[in-house]
């Protein structure tokens, strides 16, 4: 999926172009949260009642509104406070809804083999009606590889391609490189008493190097931060337990700290000056390509879409700090204790922020998974109302310090044209239709005017039988295209009148020549009831 500015569409009345009519509002719900609670043994607790739990928000207590716990997928009922929960009829169930992100990027080779094996035997295993998975690969742009489905034999194809795809492994090779370069350019100045390394290169220049070192891995972590806020706005819409599981070896929380420690440590060893003093890389240095600020941004997204996000190290044990045939050098060893740390710091503090976990420092990733999936699938839902202003939530379990629970600390409140935006991109992969509204959707076939491609399409609305103070006079339309390459367009936003009694408008798309996904979203303004409906449009017959 490419930024949504890549594809243009143009929504038109007549001849002119409509501009998008927005409003905000700030919505008062439940919020739902979604709790695990582990015993000192990171093993879930069963059979816990509404009255076990404490909720406060802030400083403030709040009474829970609704409870129920989940356990494998499905409802159980509380019948008394005292009573432990007992399982509903089977088909009362909640779904999870599985974002499987592999970050090629950030996986070494042994690591996404692995890591394709594992997952492999895990959708095999658990993909079905309670576990509805889509497959998103990130490699400098985000794919998404297989929509949402229940069935896993699609998956378990798009992941043997991934499979065999070459992992490049640039990262720890560009690093590799620039440690190498720092040791003989620091090495030949001292043991030649001179200012010039081998290729001419002086510490000032090679300072400079590992600057734009850093500059370039800062933009390559935003790049992989924004890629997951795109995969938690396609998910933000789905149904049931929202998760992401986002594989990768790791991402760094400050861009290139290990090379910056290098070459203090290196300046030390040599008795390097520059300028009449030590250029060392300090910790004003290092702040600049801290990405702190970027994955508080992501937690917050999850928080919003109430999506949890889990992740492991696919790389499994590390070793201490010391030589390693990956981290060999002249001058000395890389910190990999600081440098693994700096890798998941970032990921460990998403996952406490929106319920979910990180795991490090375990080889068996079949273990893994199903920790993870354990604790996704059996939790507690517990409704609140949120007071007024905004505070940490922050769950525990009554006269029970000894067990530990496991829910997202904020839940942003989102504005009511947050939540239909996410949902009406969300319908572009998941293809789900609702219709309260008795929407009639007609797609035209394209064909060019005046050398434009265009779509007709019509938009038909009964009006609704409804108190005077819930009737429209109009609706809000809202619409979004998908191609075959996962671009999205920009949304379009138009308000259409009643006229006797009906909306029956005639629209067209100004699109390209090419397949797309239409999705839409009409609108009561006044009871606040949306439709969303979906269509394919076929550009191509333009050409």
């Amino acid at each position: 999926m490419r930024p949504v500015s890549s594809l243009a569409v143009c929504l038109m009345l007549g001849a002119q172009t409509l501009a998008a009519q927005t409003r905000e509002s700030i919505d008062v719900r439940v919020i739902e949260l979604e709790a695990t609670v582990l015993d000192r043994k990171g093993q879930p607790v069963q059979g816990l009642t509404l009255d076990d739990f404490k909720v406060r928000v802030g400083k403030r207590d709040v009474p829970v509104t609704n409870f129920y716990a989940v356990r494998d997928g499905k409802v159980l009922a509380d019948d008394t406070p005292s009573a432990p929960p007992k399982e509903i009829a089977t088909e009362t169930s909640i779904p999870t809804s599985l974002v499987i992100f592999i970050d090629d990027r950030h996986l070494s080779q042994r690591s996404h083999s692995r890591a394709m094996e594992a997952l492999k035997k895990y959708v095999s295993a658990n993909v079905g009606a309670s576990t509805i998975a889509t497959l998103m690969r990130y490699d400098r742009s985000l794919e998404v590889r297989i929509r949402p489905t229940e069935r896993p034999g699609p998956i378990l194809r798009e992941i043997e391609a991934v499979a065999k795809s070459p992992v490049l492994d640039e990262i720890p090779r560009e690093r590799t490189a620039l440690l190498r370069d720092i040791d003989e350019t620091l090495m030949a100045i001292k043991d030649s008493d001179g200012r010039l390394g081998p290729q001419g290169e002086t510490p000032e220049t090679l300072f400079y190097r590992i600057q734009r070192y850093a500059e370039q891995r800062s933009s390559d972590i935003d790049h992989t931060l924004r890629a997951l806020e795109e995969a938690i706005e396609v998910a933000s819409a789905f149904t049931g337990r929202k998760v992401l599981l986002y594989v990768s070896d790791g991402l760094p929380q400050t861009a290139a700290l290990e090379v910056f420690e290098y070459w203090d440590r290196a300046l030390m060893r040599t008795g390097t000056y520059i300028q009449g003093g030590v250029m060392r890389g300090d910790s004003g240095e290092v702040m600049r390509f801290d990405r702190t600020s970027a994955f508080r941004r992501l937690a917050q997204t999850a928080q919003r879409a109430n999506v949890s996000i889990f992740s492991f190290d696919a790389a499994g044990l590390r070793g201490e700090a010391g030589r390693s045939a990956d981290h060999m050098s002249t001058l000395g060893s890389l910190n990999t204790t600081s440098m693994h740390a700096n890798q998941r710091s970032g990921l460990q503090f998403v996952a406490e922020e929106t319920g979910g976990l990180y795991v490090a420092n375990e080889n068996d990733i079949d273990k893994v998974l199903a920790r993870i999936s354990e604790q996704f699938k059996s939790y507690y839902s517990i409704g609140i109302r949120p007071p007024g202003g905004s505070g940490e939530i922050r769950v525990t379990v009554k006269n029970r310090p000894d067990l530990r629970v496991i829910a997202a600390r904020r839940s942003p409140p989102r504005t009511r044209e947050d939540k239909l935006e996410q949902s009406l991109r969300s319908r572009l992969y998941t293809r789900t239709a609702e219709n309260p509204l008795n929407v009639t959707l007609k797609t035209g076939v394209a064909m060019l005017t005046n050398g434009v491609c265009v779509v007709p399409i019509r938009v038909l609305v009964p009006q609704p039988q409804l108190p005077p103070d819930l009737t429209p006079q109009t609706v809000e339309f809202r619409m979004v295209m998908l191609n075959e390459q996962n671009d999205e367009s920009a949304i379009q936003t138009a308000t259409l009148p009643f006229i006797r009694g009906e909306v029956h408008h005639p629209l067209r798309l100004r699109i390209r020549p090419e397949r797309l996904v239409l999705s839409t979203a009409v609108s009561n303004p006044m009871s606040d009831e949306t439709s969303y409906l979906q269509a394919d449009v076929d550009g191509t017959t333009c050409r």
